[in-house]
């Protein structure tokens, strides 16, 4: 599966797609100490939001804005630190920059929901998601063998369990916003 898989699945998003956005990877990448997932590149080079039923937001990178992105990642990067800081019993740590086995946020809810991507070696294409829930309950947590992109595809399929997430979300036929943001 791949964005047009996601495409597919969602009508209304790829007459929003606003590609060739001309993102420097380069300077993500040097920020961040890493290189990002493939789908999520292509996803980030074609949508300046992705946003579904108001409640999921996708932190999309926006072209002359990569180091502000990379800032933010590092922001909620620490904020995870928090969680599994040394007195903490979290299991699920944070990145740290030339490592394996950390988390960097790829999305949010506005309850508080973040999903991650587990930094699992060198190729970004192979790490999984791991989806946290907005009350930081590690039991709670749930990691899925997937991409971002397939990782909602599932989800708005059915396929994958909205584990933790509002019952009813995604709906069916899901809201989505991926050229004006939507207003909550």
């Amino acid at each position: 599966m791949s964005l047009g898989d996601l495409e597919r699945e969602l009508p209304a998003l790829a007459p929003q797609a606003t590609p060739g956005r001309g993102i420097d990877w380069g300077v993500v990448e040097e920020g961040l100490g890493t290189g990002l997932p493939g789908d999520f590149r292509q996803l980030c080079e074609r949508y300046q939001y992705l946003v579904l039923d108001r409640f999921l937001s996708v932190h999309v990178v926006a072209p002359g804005e990569e180091s502000p992105y990379t800032a933010s990642v590092w922001h909620d990067i620490g904020s995870l630190g928090i969680l599994a800081g040394p007195d903490a019993r979290h299991p699920h740590v944070p990145y740290v920059a030339g490592t394996t086995g950390g988390l960097i946020p790829w999305a949010s809810s506005v309850e508080g929901d973040v999903w991650y991507w587990r930094v699992a070696g060198e190729d970004p294409d192979r790490w999984t998601v791991v989806v946290g829930n907005r009350n930081d309950d590690c039991e709670d947590w749930a990691e899925f063998p997937t991409s971002a992109t397939v990782y909602l595809v599932g989800l708005i399929r059915g396929e994958i369990p909205g584990h933790g997430l509002p019952e009813g979300f995604p709906a069916r036929a899901p809201e989505v916003h991926a050229d004006t943001w939507p207003t909550f």
